[in-house]
This record gives C-alpha cells, sequence and structure tokens, in this order.
C-alpha cells in the first residue's frame, strides 16, 4: 500500500468541497454536489485505514496517538467555527432557535449530531434546515468511523494473521446491504446513519490495502482515472437527491475508490489533481466546509432579504477567505503543536465544555431581547400539520411508496354525490382542511397528494411521487367518478407545459378541472420576518412576489386558452400589488416559507368560488 503524501488527493478533496459549497449555495447551478461528503467518505478510509494497517503491520500503531492526531487536526479549527457561529446565534437567532441551535451545539461536540438530526428530519422541520450547525452531520460520521475502526483492525491483526482484512469486507457489505434495505424503508436514517456509511469508508481502505498493490498497463490506467474524474463531475451535475443514498450512491463511491487505488504519481490525472489551484482547495477543504454553512445561514439574516446571485457569489468569496484563515492560523498552528495524549484530551473536554455551558446558560438572557409579540409569532415555526393528513393522504419524505398512501380513507367517492379529487404536492395538502369544511352536503372531497410531487402524467422524482401520480391518472381519476379535479403544486413556469398535457387529459374525460395557483413564499419562514422586522418594505423585500405574478399571470393565460378554471391565490394574498397579507387575527398566513397555516387557507379560500 501506499505511503508517500499524495498530492492528488488534493484534487479529489477540492472537487469534494467545491462540489458541497456551491450545492449548499446555489443548489439548482450544481445539483449533484451533495456527493462531494460521499467523496470525503472514501478518502478518510483510504488514509485512515490504510495508515492503522501499515503500522500495525510494523507493530508500531498507538492508539493514543491515532486519536491525539485526530484530534490535533480537526478539533480546533471545529470549536473556532463553532464559537463564532454561537456569538451570531445570540444575535439574530429567536429564542426557539437559539434553544435548538444550543441543544444540536452539544451533540456536535460531542460528535453525535447525526442523531440529533435525524430525530429533526421531519417534512416541515424548519430548525433543520436554518440550524448553522447542520452540516456537521457528516463530520460525526466520520469521527464515529475513527472511534470504531482501529478497535476493529486491532481485533482483525490479532486474532487474524491470514484473513485479517475479512472482518473488514464483511462488515462492509454487511453495511451496504443495510444501506440499500433502509434506502426503501426510511431514508432519512439510511442518510445519517454511521453503519449505512462505514462502507464507503472501507470501500476506500479496500482501495488502500489492495488496488493500490495492482500492477496496470499505464494506458488502461489512464482511461480508467480520467473515466472517474469525469463520472465524480458528471455526477455533480447530473444526479438527483432523490432516494439518496440508495443504489445510486454506487457511482461516486466506485469512482473515487478506483482513482484512489489506481492513480500513480506521472499519470496525467496524478498531474491534474494536482495542479497548484486544486491543492489550495484541497489544502482548505476542512476549514471551508466548516465555515460554508454557518456563512448561508446568516448572510441573509444580517441583510434581511434573500441571497441574489451577487450576494451568492460573496457568500462563496466569504466561506473561501475564512477557510483559508482557519486552514492556515488555525489548523495549521495546532497541528505543529504539543502532542501528549493528556494535554490534548484536557484541552478538549474543556473547550467543549466551556463553548457548550457558556451558550446553554446563555438561553435566558438571550430571549431576553425579544417582546411578548415575536416570542408569539416565533411561536408558529413549530406549527404542526394534521390537517396535511401526513402519512395517510399527503406522502411526505419519509413515506417511501404507495404502500402508505391509505386509499379507504383518502378516496371518499359516493355514487350519489359530485365528488371532487384535490391532487397535488404539500402545496396541495395545506388546502385539504379548509376546502373540506366548504364543500356542500351532496359533495365528497378526495386526496391524493405527496411532498415534492407535481401533479402532472409525466411527473418525475421520488419512488412515492413517481408511483402515487402514476396511480392517481392512470387507475383512480379513470375508475373513480369524479365531477371535479383541484389541482395545486408549488408551481414552477416550466411545469407549465407539463401541466397543459394532463388537464387535456382530464378534460377529454369530461372532468372539471379547477387550477389555484402559487403562493408568495419568503426566504425565511414568515413567522420569522414578522418576528423580526415589522417594515412593510422589508417583509415584501424577503418574498418573490414578482416572480410568483409573473408565473401566476402565464399560468392564467394558459388555462384560458384550455378553458378550465384558474384561481389565483397571489391576486388573493397581495390584493393592491405591492403589499400581501401576512397575518390573519394575529396568526401568521404561513408557517415556514410558503405552506398555508388553516387560518391563512381560510382566508384565502374565501374567494374560492368553484365548489
Amino acid at each position: 500500500m501506499k505511503s508517500s503524501f499524495r498530492t492528488d488527493i488534493q484534487g479529489l478533496r477540492a472537487l469534494a468541497v467545491l462540489s458541497v459549497v456551491i450545492y449548499h449555495i446555489s443548489p439548482k447551478h450544481l445539483v449533484g454536489g451533495f456527493i462531494g461528503v460521499d467523496i470525503f467518505f472514501v478518502i478518510s478510509g483510504y488514509l485512515i485505514i490504510g495508515q492503522i494497517c501499515k503500522r500495525l503491520s510494523t507493530g508500531s500503531f498507538s492508539i493514543s496517538d491515532f486519536y491525539v492526531k485526530r484530534f490535533k487536526r480537526l478539533f480546533p479549527a471545529y470549536i473556532t467555527v463553532a464559537a463564532i457561529t454561537s456569538l451570531f446565534a445570540f444575535f439574530f437567532f429567536l429564542p426557539s432557535e437559539f434553544k435548538g441551535y444550543s441543544i444540536s451545539l452539544i451533540y456536535s461536540s460531542l460528535y453525535l449530531s447525526n442523531f440529533y438530526f435525524y430525530s429533526k428530519s421531519g417534512y416541515f422541520d424548519s430548525e433543520l434546515q436554518g440550524n448553522p450547525l447542520l452540516h456537521t452531520w457528516s463530520l460525526s460520521v466520520e469521527e464515529q468511523f475513527y472511534a470504531v475502526m482501529p478497535f476493529v483492525l486491532i481485533f482483525c491483526f490479532s486474532k487474524f494473521s491470514k484473513w485479517k482484512y475479512a472482518g473488514l469486507l464483511a462488515i462492509g457489505f454487511v453495511s451496504f446491504i443495510a444501506c440499500l434495505i433502509l434506502s426503501n424503508t426510511d431514508i432519512n436514517f439510511a442518510f445519517f446513519s454511521p453503519f449505512t456509511r462505514f462502507w464507503q469508508f472501507i470501500a476506500g481502505g479496500f482501495a488502500a490495502i489492495y488496488l493500490s498493490r495492482l500492477s496496470i498497463k499505464p494506458r488502461l490506467r489512464e482511461i480508467i482515472n480520467f473515466s472517474c474524474i469525469l463520472v465524480l463531475m458528471a455526477s455533480t451535475i447530473w444526479m438527483s437527491h432523490d432516494d439518496f443514498p440508495g443504489v445510486k450512491v454506487i457511482i461516486p463511491t466506485l469512482a473515487t475508490t478506483l482513482f484512489l487505488g489506481l492513480s500513480r504519481k506521472g499519470d496525467w490525472a496524478y498531474r491534474l489533481s494536482s495542479l497548484n489551484i486544486a491543492k489550495f482547495f484541497g489544502n482548505i477543504s476542512y476549514s471551508l466546509y466548516l465555515w460554508h454553512w454557518p456563512v448561508i445561514i446568516f448572510y441573509p439574516l444580517i441583510l434581511q432579504q434573500e441571497a441574489t446571485q451577487f450576494h451568492k457569489v460573496n457568500i462563496l468569496l466569504i466561506s473561501i477567505l475564512l477557510g483559508s484563515l482557519g486552514y492556515y492560523y488555525i489548523e495549521e498552528r495546532f497541528r505543529r503543536g504539543p502532542s501528549k495524549p493528556l494535554k490534548v484530551g484536557f484541552a478538549t473536554v474543556s473547550l467543549t465544555c466551556l463553548l457548550a455551558s457558556t451558550v446553554w446558560l446563555n438561553q435566558s438572557l438571550q430571549e431576553s431581547q425579544f417582546s411578548q409579540k415575536q416570542k408569539q409569532l416565533e411561536s408558529f415555526l413549530a406549527y404542526r400539520t394534521p390537517h396535511f393528513r401526513g402519512g395517510t393522504c399527503f406522502l411526505t419524505s419519509q413515506s417511501m411508496g404507495i404502500e402508505d398512501f391509505d386509499k379507504t380513507t383518502c378516496i371518499a367517492t359516493d355514487d350519489g354525490k359530485e365528488n371532487i379529487l384535490l391532487i397535488g404536492d404539500s402545496h396541495a395538502a395545506h388546502w385539504y382542511s379548509s376546502l373540506k369544511t366548504n364543500i356542500k352536503e351532496n359533495q365528497t372531497l378526495s386526496q391524493i397528494t405527496a411532498s415534492g410531487c407535481k401533479p402532472v402524467l409525466k411527473t418525475s422524482g421520488a419512488k412515492r411521487c413517481e408511483e402515487l401520480m402514476n396511480w392517481a391518472y392512470r387507475e383512480s381519476i379513470t375508475s373513480e367518478q369524479y365531477s371535479k379535479v383541484i389541482i395545486s403544486a408549488r408551481w414552477l413556469e416550466k411545469d407549465i407545459a407539463l401541466l397543459r398535457e394532463s388537464i387535456e387529459l382530464l378534460q377529454s374525460r369530461g372532468l372539471e378541472v379547477i387550477v389555484i395557483g402559487p403562493v408568495v413564499e419568503y426566504f425565511q419562514p414568515l413567522p420569522r420576518v414578522l418576528a423580526m422586522s415589522d417594515s412593510v418594505e422589508t417583509i415584501m423585500n424577503s418574498s418573490n412576489l414578482d416572480e410568483v405574478r409573473k408565473i401566476d399571470s402565464e399560468m392564467q393565460k394558459e388555462l384560458t386558452n384550455l378553458n378550465a378554471d384558474y384561481f389565483s391565490t397571489v391576486n388573493v394574498m397581495c390584493a393592491d400589488q405591492t403589499v400581501c397579507i401576512t397575518e390573519v387575527n394575529d396568526i401568521p398566513v404561513q408557517f415556514d416559507y410558503g405552506h398555508l397555516t388553516e387560518a391563512g387557507a381560510r382566508k384565502i379560500l374565501e374567494q374560492f368560488n368553484y365548489l
């Protein structure tokens, strides 16, 4: 196995970190950038398993030295970012947000944040997406790998001399199978769990133990290595986050494994990955990764508006600057510091306890900054949505397929009544309760909804989405005696063409079609926007009103041409063109970026005349 420092690995790290950072800043510009985390996992497995096995083979491995090096490498940069992030959270978070942050800080400092964020992985949990420590889930998975792997390898080396790697490969195989199974039963656990990720680390270890010893013809090796780079780059551009990790995680994992195992000094692929610019981003990759997510979270909060393209470039540059400073002045300085286990352990534990206790004990002081009105508004950040009928008639991200859809409950047709169907995504589900209260005695209301699922014939996305919509259009709408179909979704401009074909099909079957247009959205949860500002201008600057009006106008024209009914939500929400309804009797119209509260839905549907 290889022992010399490999500069091409810095190129892989550069690709990984820039992919993740760009994906987090602007997902639509690099939709598969999340695979950077998977690349990091494989690299860590290559380096750590390779180093441990080498030292165990020579009898020079020391557990204390191993952990001292890990903490000197990782802890100083982390605690610096966590401390500064905590200071910003104190001044820019609402009390409930700061409390949630305080809890996540403790879990993150204990390298258990992946389990904490898994527990918060509900579909509407704004705390999850707005938490500046969310990205530490992957660092926790890595630390859990570091905690377990030395003991696994020591056991294998001491008990099985000839078959010492068999146990490691068995763990990797079981981990891989668990990843595939859980991706179909509990995809959030498959994403956050260390065990469903360990096989990726072990794949990197396989590259160090076996592939690095292979002798392959240079030309074939070059073809494989360049192909791996191209596959990784293509994955960042085209790979979808739907049903991930799942079987598709094999692609970036295998490509990274082959490159690590087969790349050799002097190869063109090695030279390309060792360019100075690649080495620079590879060097700062850890600090850049640590800094970028807090910058993404706090930058728009400070400006009190959504990040434009110009702001997104600024976020990237600020992240690179902070990552560079973190590498040169924190990582490099402490990596070369004292290596006495007791001293490193004491410093780690004491600084962690000091920061966590300081943040936790200052929750009351932080809360005292806010008025009773602000606290009342922030209570809606924890708004619950039983009226969506999640898990039965509304399939969330935790639903794996159509088997979770309760047809008996959700399909309420009656031969002697006018049957109405509500179909769509979460932006259809938030109408159900209010529509139900408005229907007449001779009417029924059925519901077919799934998160992130456009209610069109040629829908795409997660398994739950495709299965449910295919069943709706090809079976339910055909077999049930519906008179009207109400279609609602989080519409985008590109959806209009797909919607046209679906409406034409429904009309050909004699159904009356009503389309509910898009709602106004906010770059932060509306209760938070209202709590942090009483300026109408600031509140409206936080919305996408202009964009929604454009989509609304185009949909209205299209639906008129199709002789279908159209309900313009935005014209009700923002009747005077510049100001929108944000509260109804002190209740926010929306509880997050765009989903309606029951009070908000009832208010808007007062002008819905299609039942």
